[in-house]
């Protein structure tokens, strides 16, 4: 039976084709995600052991926790004389003073923005560093710097040259070397700037203190008893810490984003996955079928059912095992495809060889290969229940109506889940909209059969405007239920994917600019990096306070905070320039009863936590620990929505918890009669050599939000598109399996006067039938599952549902031309059989 079954997966390749080529897709997608994730993890590891490469030890100051959101904490500075101290404790060799934080760079008055950050530090001597001068000098002065060889290399920049460094304060330096790390010329998607320590300390502003203090221990002395001493002569109010532990503590911060987009892209490949499923049942249910004759004799034979079975679970091996193969080959291929589409995005990866692993590969080999055998289970067990007698048979059993058992399981989960998924958004509960999606899907799945017939006649009417092509292509999709469901189902699946992501993502938007309605500021300077945590200089908002035309100015910052386990964004304000800028409504309390101890929680907040004014909430800072808030005020939801949190400071109150001295944004208010166009001239001025500092309008910061939105909702559309290609692969291969199936019908046809035309027409028709029907369910669920979904997030948000028409319509477009495309191989081979063959076919 192994010989069998060989031969017989051999003979039917090319029938066994696309289903190959629709697994090598699925793995080549799971595949491709663990690579690329994989290869940056092990470039951003690679690349912080290398930069504190040489050091034992480093000290800063404690932190309660080291990152957040991708984004490592700041720590305080430490005092000028514990450089000294650290020196003076038995064991240390040297010692290393070091300034280092986040700058801008501005070259020829245009701003240097780099995918990652520009690192600005204090230039150090090995061992205390793995940067290497490649040409010219070290920095001596407090005008002097040295650049990346790689971020030169790309601005054009020389020895000589001056460029704008910038960020506490806004220097002015020379170019006196270039330097590089290891065998690179610079980090990856970074730029870094390096300078003596007098001068990073200006322009971190530092003052007299320094960032960390990196160790050398004294020949013959243990690093961890020589750890063990400091601490103990240092005190808990600073950090000593292997400078390879620091190295991988700062590499999981930067990895925070990696592993997001291993979970997106993961889910995505699983979508893939699930879709080529139905294709191959799909498949080896119609190849069974045809051959049903061929396994009665079989049985016949002698063969038993569990052979059979076997027969074809060994086929279904096979093909899933060179389906993954291929695909596992293809993937790695693909890593590189997948890095520049997440770099368009926004996303910094680092650049670097690949790296696969053994993991990869078995998971790579095993989701292709198990993900076929469950598909091709069902028609297998059909297959085993063949009897011996079908061999007397003249012609090829009917398909079978759906099974009673069938019927009533899938209308007893839809009847489920739409309750479930209504109660769900009405109730807020992402979690119940979750598993309503689930059971919807799997009821979808199994109605199948009795829902596709019927949305075929419905859609197919228009079809039938061409004649008998078209009546008889509306038939024949009808004909076949369970085939007819399982090609559709895989389409639609894809679609409403899709469609969900642009609801998704076109409510999002709408809901970021109602959002800024609350404010009433006439212009914005925000920081071009879209940190976060801000970037921009405090004096900043000192140049914008003194311009003439500038009536108010309110500024804005943003932290982390530790609750639970799990870290939140927090928003600082100043209350009393804030009213000024932005329609701000209170719902309890008041703004002005903040202090330096006080939050004001929005509406949503409160009620989660069962909180009112005068309570206390616990929040952990990274600076001070647990630390106990009274609640000074309840702000309205939309107005919390404005300010990007629900959780809101003073601004003593954030210098209090925070090391942080940065602003996100700076509100600004001109003046009554101002002309708009020359005030916004005066403050690009003033701000000029801050390169990072933008100037907006109330417009131009909705555009760039939306912009972010748009490219993160771009990739996962893009991604999305493997799995509606494995559906249109499914349409093809299901027509041209049908065609040998139906080669006497075809015969027949040709031999009462049917065209090769009208027959190409016929199947085209088909396939586009199969599109379309696939098209309205995709849409339909997508929208249903995108409402539910925003109304159980509106927890946090109103409900805003935006429709993108124009980008549902072009799905559709699409979806509708790629089901004419997959039909156009079938229809030619149909159009090229020979009508006296055919009509002798059996």
């Amino acid at each position: 039976m192994w010989r069998l079954t060989l031969r017989n997966a051999l003979a039917h390749r090319s029938r066994l084709a696309l289903t190959w080529l629709a697994v090598a897709l699925g793995v080549a997608f799971v595949a491709g995600s663990l690579v690329l994730t994989d290869t940056s993890s092990h470039l951003l590891d690679a690349q912080f052991r290398t930069t504190s490469a040489g050091v034992d030890l480093t000290v800063r100051s404690a932190a309660a926790f080291n990152s957040a959101m991708g984004v490592e904490v700041q720590r305080d500075p430490l005092p000028a004389d514990l450089t000294e101290r650290v020196d003076a404790v038995p064991g240390v060799a040297r010692v290393r003073a070091v300034a280092a934080g986040a700058g801008q760079l501005q070259v020829r008055g245009r701003t240097v923005a780099p995918n990652g950050p520009t690192l600005v530090g204090s230039w150090g001597e090995a061992p205390f560093t793995a940067y290497a001068l490649r040409a010219g000098h070290a920095p001596r002065g407090a005008d002097e710097v040295v650049l990346d060889a790689a971020t030169a290399r790309q601005q054009r920049i020389a020895l000589g040259d001056r460029i704008t460094v910038s960020a506490t304060t806004s220097h002015t330096l020379r170019v006196v070397g270039l330097t590089g790390i290891g065998g690179q010329e610079g980090l990856a998607n970074s730029a870094v700037v390096l300078v003596d320590l007098p001068t990073g300390q200006s322009l971190l502003g530092l003052g007299s203190r320094v960032s960390s203090i990196e160790v050398l221990a004294a020949e013959g002395v243990a690093v961890p008893g020589l750890s063990a001493r400091l601490t103990a002569a240092l005190g808990t109010q600073y950090a000593v810490t292997n400078s390879q532990d620091a190295a991988a503590a700062s590499a999981d911060a930067a990895k925070e984003s990696i592993r997001y987009l291993r979970i997106v892209l993961l889910a995505l490949a699983g979508a893939g996955l699930v879709v080529g499923a139905f294709l191959i049942a799909n498949t080896f249910g119609i190849v069974l079928t045809q051959r049903a004759r061929e396994l009665a004799l079989l049985r016949a034979a002698g063969a038993t059912s569990r052979q059979v079975f076997g027969s074809v679970v060994g086929e279904a091996l096979l093909v899933g095992l060179a389906g993954s193969a291929g695909g596992t080959l293809l993937g790695v291929g693909a890593a590189r495809a997948l890095r520049g589409l997440a770099r368009s995005a926004g996303l910094a990866l680092p650049d670097g060889p690949l790296t696969v692993t053994g993991s990869t590969l078995g998971i790579a080999l095993a989701a292709g290969t198990v993900v076929t055998l469950l598909a091709a289970l069902g028609p297998a067990r059909r297959a085993a229940r063949v009897a011996p007698v079908e061999a007397m048979r003249a012609s090829e059993p009917a398909p079978s109506a759906p099974r009673r058992g069938r019927l009533t399981t899938g209308w007893v989960l839809l009847g489920l889940a739409a309750p479930l998924l209504v109660a769900a958004g009405w109730m807020r509960s992402i979690a119940g909209v979750g598993l309503g999606a689930a059971l919807l899907l799997v009821a979808l799945v199994v109605l199948g059969p009795v829902l596709a017939p019927r949305l075929a006649r419905l859609v197919g009417r228009p079809v039938e405007r061409l004649g008998v092509p078209g009546r008889l292509a509306r038939e024949s999709t009808v004909r076949n239920p369970r085939r007819t469901a399982a090609t559709v189902t895989a389409l639609a699946l894809g679609l409403a994917l899709i469609s969900f992501v642009s609801v998704l993502g076109g409510s999002v938007k709408a809901i970021s600019a109602a959002g800024t309605e609350a404010i009433r500021a006439d212009l914005l300077v925000q920081s071009s990096g879209e940190e976060m945590l801000g970037g921009l200089s405090p004096e900043v908002v000192g140049r914008v306070d003194r311009l003439p035309d500038v009536a108010v100015v309110s500024r804005a910052r943003f932290g982390h905070w530790l609750d639970q386990g799990a870290t939140s964004a927090l928003a600082a304000v100043d209350p009393v320039t804030l009213p000024e800028v932005a329609d701000i409504t209170m719902t309890a309390g008041s703004l002005s009863a903040l202090g330096n101890d006080g939050i004001v929680l929005a509406a949503s907040a409160a009620t989660e936590r069962g909180l009112q004014v005068g309570d206390t909430l616990a929040m952990t800072f990274p600076r001070d620990g647990e630390q106990l808030l009274r609640v000074a005020g309840v702000m309205a939801d939309e107005s919390a929505q404005a300010l990007s949190s629900r959780y809101i400071l003073s601004l003593d109150g954030y210098a209090r918890h925070y090391s942080e001295d940065v602003d996100a944004t700076v509100y600004v208010k001109l003046m009554g009669g101002v002309d708009q166009s020359r005030a916004r001239a005066a403050l690009k001025a003033a701000v000029a050599d801050f390169p990072n500092a933008q100037v907006r309008d109330q417009a131009e910061a909705a555009a760039g939000r939306a912009a972010a939105i748009e490219q993160v909702i771009g990739l996962v559309t893009v991604l999305l598109g493997f799995a509606v290609l494995i559906a249109l692969l499914g349409i093809t291969n299901t027509l041209a399996l049908s065609i040998v199936e139906r080669t006497r019908e075809i015969g027949l046809l040709r031999a009462v006067g049917m065209t090769r035309t009208q027959l190409r027409w016929m199947v085209r028709a088909e396939a586009v039938l199969v599109a379309a029907v696939a098209v309205v369910g995709g849409i339909v669920l997508g929208l249903g599952l995108a409402v539910a979904t925003l109304a159980a997030l509106a927890a946090d948000n109103p409900v805003v549902v935006s429709i993108p028409v124009g980008q549902l319509l072009a799905i559709v477009a699409v979806a509708v031309l790629g089901g004419l495309a997959a039909g156009l191989l079938p229809a030619r081979r149909a159009a090229q059989l020979d009508v006296l063959a055919s009509i002798a076919t059996q």
